[in-house]
């Protein structure tokens, strides 16, 4: 490997750190197995990567039915860090692009799922706001002035106090109007919630030939393109130290999908710590010092793995 090579990747590295540390995402997702060395390898040459706020998402294309698994573990993501309508994290991921379609078949599937927690909501809400029980109604519409930021404050208070006396009784016609208004309301504050956004990693193998919907989706921002000369982590057994478990017979053309979503093990091949070493060295580290910071924590990716 030649230094430039080296040089570039750890240029980019610090890049993408900056960039989060700008962006300032509540999350990081990392999918696996690509951004896995990205993520260890941020952690070394910047002091300002938090890797706390990583999170290990399997999405390897060689795992079974890949893009349901992606769908259920993001799912299960939103319904552990999601607290409507207080809480709306700003998570943010990062990948490896070549042609760009690893990227997009994550952002699919993550919409996927982050529609229907979305839609799920929206129902709670939709329900609670048309409850008999006052109590019920009146706790819905404190929460649909949550989470509107109080844009519709007037029209709301006047709504709770219809609620209050009792008016939609005998007005069934201001009782349809205000439902739909109520509707609209709760459609507008969660349009913009729970954005998606990933740093890609572009190799420049395909620099002029990427998948027609990368290209788009880095026009709509939702892809922060870094690029580098080559990714040279990539499709090297020896610099992803992540292990799957194993499927009982291998599925599709030549057998090629192989694993399961489940995390069965962590393997540090002495490559992949030679490289991490080489990492801490380049910039001014004791290599001696290193502990890929992924060891501890991709193994919490199965926390959203279904038996």
């Amino acid at each position: 490997m030649s230094n430039r090579i080296f040089t570039s990747y750890v240029d980019a590295m610090l890049q993408a750190a900056e960039t989060f540390k700008q962006l300032d995402p509540d999350y990081i997702v990392a999918p696996m197995l690509g951004s896995v060395p990205f993520i260890d390898a941020m952690a070394i040459v910047s002091q300002d990567f938090d890797i706390s706020k990583v999170r290990y998402m399997p999405a390897s294309s060689r795992i079974c039915d890949v893009g349901k698994s992606i769908q259920r573990w993001y799912k299960g993501f939103l319904d552990d860090v999601v607290d409507s309508p207080h809480s709306f994290p700003k998570v943010m991921a990062i990948d490896e692009v070549v042609s760009g379609a690893s990227v997009i078949r994550c952002l699919a599937n993550v919409d996927e799922a982050t529609q229907r927690k979305k839609r799920e909501l929206r129902q709670d809400l939709v329900e609670r706001s048309h409850s008999f029980e006052n109590d019920v109604a009146l706790g819905a519409l404190r929460d649909i002035d949550i989470l509107s930021e109080n844009a519709y404050a007037s029209q709301i208070a006047q709504i709770r106090e219809k609620v209050l006396k009792g008016s939609y009784r005998d007005d069934t016609r201001s009782l349809h109007e205000d439902s739909r208004q109520i509707v609209d309301f709760i459609k507008g504050g969660f349009s913009q919630r729970l954005p998606y956004t990933t740093i890609g990693i572009e190799d420049s193998k395909k620099k002029d030939h990427r998948n027609l919907e990368y290209e788009q989706a880095k026009t709509a921002g939702r892809v922060i393109p870094v690029e580098i000369e080559k990714i040279i982590t990539m499709d090297n057994p020896d610099y992803c130290p992540v292990r799957f478990e194993t499927l009982p017979e291998p599925q599709g053309r030549g057998g090629y999908v192989r694993f399961s979503p489940k995390v069965k093990d962590y393997v540090l091949t002495p490559v992949y710590l030679g490289f991490l070493q080489s990492l801490a060295r380049h910039v001014g580290k004791n290599p001696s010092d290193v502990v890929p910071a992924t060891m501890a924590r991709v193994f919490e990716a199965n926390k959203y793995v279904p038996e």
